[in-house]
């Protein structure tokens, strides 16, 4: 239930408050039509109501219902506009009120909310449940009935049509309409707990749970602190949580606790549990109303996890005049001390055009706009994700724009996506090693390995990229870049467009790779970076990164010049030995050119002629 103070007077602890809106959309309309809910009949009444149960409604008992606030997305076609207040749908008007579609040249029923005094004030009874409702007359088709996406138990019924019968609606919205209540006996302490979030994943070697609450004050006193009683399905068991905040009247506030489960939830049996949370123990007195005081959520259960690296994919090209601003913020977020060594970039030079540098595989990333066609740089994937937290996303396409404005500004922006993505447990790990056969290599041969801690952390088979990348390339002509603008983290080189699916032995894997080296890379600027996701060729968003990792060049080897200096130490070994200056070992000294003589621990250049 949604309350809206009316009138109000500030006072040092208790405001004096004249009247409440009851509802569910929290004084929110939607000011457009809702699919499914409209006619095209003539001359037909359209209603849609609320339903207040008795346990919602009690704490008001002895106040009245003066007037009614109702909202339409849409007054065309609209003549007239009743309200009113029953105790079933069908049943007869328990106090009503209208206002005509026009009075003289002047609209009176208005888009937005309409408050319509009711022809006599209702008085709540306890025990008694309501419904509150609207109907207008439409003259064509019409989509007067305004329905905001906030599903939930009694909050939408509808009649479409003078002769039709009422639908429960309520899995498909609330419909904005508000009784407004006045009396001498208001709540004064009441506090709603309107919804939770738990962790979509809990992890039991962790410890800590982080919950997230929305809680409302619903009554005319200041609350000053409460707590949160957290219980666990299959257990007696609580854990309780202080919440030192302050809300005052109509105040709704987002607040974050932390609980400790683990003497409660000591194992992965069941994998899928329930958190029940209850509001209680108002620092200031009792709670009036505790039926709206109790929320729950499911969460899923792991023993172990291992640390998450997050990867950031941006398209970019030189013709695009804004990708030098987010260029410099993903940097300056790559080098904070939250995000260094635990977030890696890749660029794809596509999105806006192409460039010099666009490999092949940029053009099919362009796939995960998902967005019919469209493109654009600069844009960002962070773990190819879809989140509600990463914003200017959809449900359908995981490109994150970061904040415009200051080089700050987006670097915190996009610090603030990465360490949100970071609390999402990681279920299996990379470690990277790369060498070469000799420093003339023309390949570097990559060895990725690591484990998982549970088969299904993806749906699909897992699948494993490798990039080569590049940093400090000079641009050739990029738009709006400053002097000192450098491309970064430039893909050189890859495994696979979509990656190979891994291969397991029992929970372990390791994976191996070349990737070629051309001659003009600068390979002190080269690194690698790998990845670990699942690959669905339908459905962009569930093509998640479960984990990533990257070395730069200075983690490389030399396969054969580690082998010498390996045996530097090894007083044993006293014959003679010859090795090419690039530690490739002959079985005599050759004839001609610069050589190496190994005894003992004492090696020498030398040169035949």
């Amino acid at each position: 239930m949604s309350l809206l103070l009316l009138l109000l007077h500030v006072g040092a602890a208790t405001a004096q408050v004249s009247g409440l809106n009851v509802g569910y959309v929290d004084g929110r309309y939607k000011g457009t039509g809702t699919t499914g809910f409209s006619s095209t009949a003539k001359n037909t009444w359209i209603s849609g109501a609320i339903y207040l149960p008795a346990a919602k409604l009690n704490v008001y008992a002895g106040n009245h219902i003066d007037s009614i606030n109702a909202a339409l997305a849409s007054r065309l076609n609209i003549d007239s506009l009743r309200v009113w207040v029953r105790t079933s749908l069908d049943g007869s008007d328990l106090a009503y009120g209208a206002i005509s579609g026009k009075t003289g040249s002047t609209p009176r029923a208005a888009k937005g909310w309409n408050r319509i005094a009711l022809n006599q004030h209702y008085t709540i009874k306890h025990g008694e449940g309501l419904y509150i409702g609207y109907s207008f007359l439409q003259k064509s088709t019409s989509v007067g009935l305004s329905i905001i996406n906030n599903p939930q138990p009694n909050a939408l019924f509808v009649k479409m049509g003078t002769d039709s019968t009422w639908k429960d609606c309520s899995d498909r919205g609330a419909l904005a309409v508000e009784a407004l209540v006045y009396g001498e006996h208001l709540p004064k302490y009441n506090l709603a707990l309107q919804s939770i979030s738990a962790p979509n994943m809990y992890i039991v070697d962790r410890g800590n749970m982080e919950i997230t609450a929305l809680v409302k004050n619903i009554a005319t006193a200041t609350i000053n602190g409460f707590d949160m009683q957290c219980g666990f399905d299959g257990t007696d068991k609580t854990v309780t949580a202080h919440i030192n905040e302050q809300l005052a009247y109509n105040e709704s506030k987002y607040v974050t606790f932390t609980v400790s489960p683990s003497d409660i939830i000591t194992n992965d049996v069941p994998a899928k549990r329930q958190v029940t949370v209850t509001l209680c123990n108002l620092v200031d007195g009792s709670d009036e109303d505790m039926n709206d005081n109790v929320q729950a959520d499911s969460f899923n259960v792991a023993m172990h996890d291992y640390e998450r690296h997050v990867l950031f994919e941006e398209f970019t090209t030189e013709q695009c005049p804004n990708c030098p601003r987010v260029a410099k913020q993903l940097a300056k977020a790559l080098e904070s001390n939250e995000l260094k060594g635990k977030a890696h970039a890749l660029c794809h030079h596509s999105g806006y055009y192409t460039d010099w540098l666009t490999l092949p595989a940029d053009n099919d990333y362009l796939w995960f706009y998902n967005m019919g066609g469209q493109t654009f740089a600069p844009a960002l994937l962070v773990d190819r994700a879809t989140r509600d937290y990463i914003s200017n996303q959809t449900e359908t396409s995981p490109i994150f724009m970061p904040a415009s404005g200051s080089t700050e500004a987006g670097a915190e922006n996009i610090i603030s996506v990465a360490k949100q993505r970071m609390k999402e447990p990681a279920f299996v790990n990379l470690n990277i090693k790369a060498y070469l056969d000799s420093a003339s290599d023309n390949y570097v041969h990559v060895k990725v390995s690591g484990e998982r801690v549970r088969e299904n952390f993806t749906v699909n088979p897992a699948r494993i990229n490798v990039f080569l990348y590049e940093d400090s390339i000079e641009d050739r002509n990029q738009a709006s870049a400053d002097a000192d603008f450098m491309h970064m983290h430039v893909e050189r080189a890859y495994n696979s467009v979509w990656g190979d699916i891994l291969e397991w032995n029992g929970n372990s894997y390791e994976y191996s790779c070349d990737l070629p080296l051309r001659s003009d890379y600068v390979r002190n600027h080269l690194g690698i970076v790998a990845f670990i996701w699942d690959y669905d060729s339908s459905s962009v968003p569930k093509c998640e990164v479960a984990n990533s990792n990257a070395i730069d060049w200075d983690a490389v080897t030399i396969n054969t010049t580690d082998a010498i200096s390996s045996t530097l130490n090894d007083k044993r070994l006293d014959r003679k030995q010859y090795f090419t200056v690039n530690g490739v070992e002959l079985q005599k000294a050759p004839d001609k050119g610069l050589y190496i003589i190994r005894q003992g621990a004492r090696v020498i250049k030398c040169i035949a002629k």
